[in-house]
């Protein structure tokens, strides 16, 4: 008998980061957060940098989607940053808009905001259409409806929903599994992300939450596991993330621990 964990683990785990998103209207795309306990960064009340990554990465992929469509959308850059003001909130607004958009890169931002108003965070991401002009994506109708019909609560951390384990001090391995993985059978952009916060953190003494992250995707990760290393100075980390299937390497990120 399949157990009700097994059959959450066929479903996509970005679809249980509490992001809710509205209709683009005049370029801006609103969304809105829950924020549960199991999304904190552990030792602390903020959410883990990923999981604001994964918010990030979709909400913009969207803009991304709607300006490139019908091609197959790639993330090639995504920063982003959280203030102390966030600790401990509940309900987050998102609001996304495009900076720039050519006719295969897009670069759009976003701010986070209590639900009072109060700006508690930010980021920015880049995307490129696909070279391949063959490789196509649903309409942005049907992308955004899938963030529309609400969300499944995560019940467990984050890190253990996607498979994401600290191996060594400065190391984290997650796997390619159905529930992380995207239309192209890759680790989804947002959550590899888990893997450069948690080998950061185990790098660094204090094991402090992540304020800030910036993150260069290089490969797509689709053997697998993808395995980041961390090297950590004064707060500020250098991580590589590798495909250890291939041997490649699939991203470059920088990270910067909360001061507070």
């Amino acid at each position: 008998m399949t157990t009700p964990q097994e059959t959450r683990r066929r479903l996509p785990a970005f679809a249980e980061v509490g992001l809710g998103l509205g209709q683009i209207v005049e370029g801006e795309l609103p969304g809105t957060v829950e924020v549960l306990p199991t999304m904190w960064a552990s030792g602390s009340r903020q959410p883990m940098i990923s999981i604001a990554a994964t918010w990030v990465d979709t909400q913009l992929g969207m803009l991304a989607i709607q300006a490139l469509e019908p091609r197959l959308v790639v993330t090639l850059e995504l920063d982003v940053h959280l203030f102390d003001g966030i600790d401990g909130a509940t309900s987050l607004r998102t609001a996304a808009r495009i900076a720039r958009a050519g006719s295969s890169v897009v670069v759009a931002r976003m701010d986070i905001t209590t639900a009072a108003g109060a700006r508690v965070g930010f980021g920015h991401g880049t995307f490129m259409a696909a070279p391949d002009p063959t490789k196509t994506m649903p309409s942005i109708a049907k992308a955004l409806a899938r963030y529309q019909a609400g969300q499944a609560p995560l019940d467990e951390p984050f890190a253990r929903r996607v498979g994401c384990e600290r191996t060594a001090p400065g190391e984290a391995v997650m796997p390619v599994a159905p529930y992380v993985v995207n239309g192209t059978k890759a680790i989804q952009g947002g959550l590899l992300t888990a893997t450069v916060e948690e080998a950061a953190r185990s790098a660094d003494p204090g094991n402090r939450p992540l304020a800030h992250m910036h993150v260069r995707y290089l490969r797509p990760v689709r053997v697998g596991p993808a395995v980041a290393r961390a090297a950590v100075h004064g707060g500020i980390g250098e991580v590589d993330v590798h495909d250890s299937g291939t041997g490649a390497l699939a991203l470059i990120g920088t990270t910067h621990a909360a001061t507070s």
